[in-house]
C-alpha cells in the first residue's frame, strides 16, 4: 500500500498542469472488433482520485494492523479493493473501465459480509443488490452507444458529445422512433442511475446507512473514503 502510494505521487509530480487533456496514456489493441482496448491515463481530476484512494487505503490498513479479527485475508482484500480502485481511475475503454467497476465490489461485499456487525449479512446482500442494479443500467447504456458509434473508448466518445455528432448517431443507427435528444438524455439517466448508486444519491442511498452501520470501522473508512468517489468521478 505504500508503495502504491509512492506511486501514485509519481503520477501526481508527473503530470503537466498546463495540459487539460489525458496524459500517461498507455494504449494497446485488446479486441478490436469489439471496440475492446487496454487504454489507461489520468487528468487532473484522475490522478487526484488515485492519490486519495493510496492515502485512504493505507490509513484503513494502519487503523486495522492491530484489530486481531483482520488477518492476512482481510487485508489481502484490502489490496484487491484498491486495484479495482486504480484500475476505475485509470482506465479509459469502457469495457477495460467496467471490469474495474465490477472487481471493486467483491472485496467491498465480503468486508462487510465477513467483517462486520451483527446485522452484516443483510447489509452486505442490500449493497450488493442495489449497486448490481445501478451496473446493470450503466452497462445497457453503454452498450447502446457502441451499438450506434461503434466505439467504447471514452476519450473519442466524449469529443463525439462535445461536436453533437453522438446524439446524431444515436438516432440514425438505433432506429428510435422519437426524438434523439431524447433517447440520448434516456441513456443519461440510465448511466447516471449507475454513478448516483455508488455515490449513494437520493433515493439512492437507502443501503449506505445498514452498510456504513455494520461495517467494521476501517472497511466504513474505504467505503466512504475511496468507493463512494467513484460514483462522483463517474
Amino acid at each position: 500500500a505504500a508503495g502504491a502510494l509512492a506511486v501514485a505521487g509519481l503520477f501526481w509530480y508527473g503530470l503537466d498542469p498546463r495540459n487539460p487533456g489525458m496524459q500517461l496514456e498507455e494504449q494497446h489493441a485488446w479486441a478490436p472488433a469489439l471496440g475492446i482496448a487496454y487504454h489507461a491515463g489520468v487528468d487532473g481530476l484522475g490522478v487526484l482520485m488515485l492519490v486519495l484512494s493510496a492515502v485512504v487505503v493505507l490509513m484503513s490498513l494502519a487503523a486495522s494492523w492491530r484489530n486481531e479479527k483482520h488477518g492476512p485475508v482481510y487485508f489481502a482484500l484490502v489490496l484487491f479493493l484498491e486495484a479495482g480502485l486504480f484500475g476505475t481511475f485509470t482506465a479509459l475503454n469502457f469495457v477495460h473501465w467496467f471490469i474495474f467497476w465490477e472487481l471493486s465490489l467483491i472485496p467491498a461485499f465480503f468486508l462487510v459480509r465477513i467483517w462486520g456487525g451483527k446485522g452484516r449479512a443483510k447489509a452486505a446482500a442490500q449493497f450488493f443488490l442495489y449497486t448490481m442494479v445501478g451496473s446493470v443500467a450503466l452497462l445497457l447504456a453503454f452498450l447502446a452507444i457502441f451499438q450506434a458509434t461503434g466505439q467504447f473508448d471514452f476519450v473519442q466518445l466524449a469529443q463525439l458529445g462535445q461536436s453533437g455528432a453522438l446524439t446524431t448517431a444515436l438516432g440514425q443507427n438505433l432506429h428510435w422512433g422519437g426524438s434523439p435528444e431524447h433517447l440520448a438524455m434516456l441513456l443519461f439517466w440510465a448511466a447516471f442511475l449507475g454513478f448516483a448508486v455508488k455515490a449513494a444519491v437520493v433515493p439512492f442511498h437507502t443501503w449506505l446507512p445498514s452498510t456504513y452501520a455494520e461495517a467494521s470501522s476501517e472497511t466504513t473508512m474505504l467505503l466512504t473514503g475511496a468507493m463512494s468517489k467513484m460514483g462522483v468521478y463517474g
